[in-house]
């Protein structure tokens, strides 16, 4: 497999995380997605999220939300 090819599974696999793990449905998941560029950011943190856990990954995610939220 490609590294896009990996990328693309991790996003998938964190999608389905977040919407777990944050209680939302994947209609919520989309619109995070698209609102914080966050493929975009996966793809951009894939090789030091293959060295954490999906707790790690969440946490990192949910700060980056939350920081972008605190300059808008």
């Amino acid at each position: 497999m490609t590294r896009d090819d990996n990328v693309l599974n991790m996003q998938i696999t964190i999608a389905n995380c977040m919407r777990k793990e944050w209680n939302l449905d994947f209609r919520k998941i989309s619109d995070l997605f698209d609102q914080y560029d966050l493929l975009s950011y996966i793809d951009t943190c894939y090789e030091e999220y293959n060295s954490m856990g999906i707790k790690g990954i969440l946490h990192d995610l949910k700060s980056y939300i939350d920081a972008i939220e605190e300059t808008v």
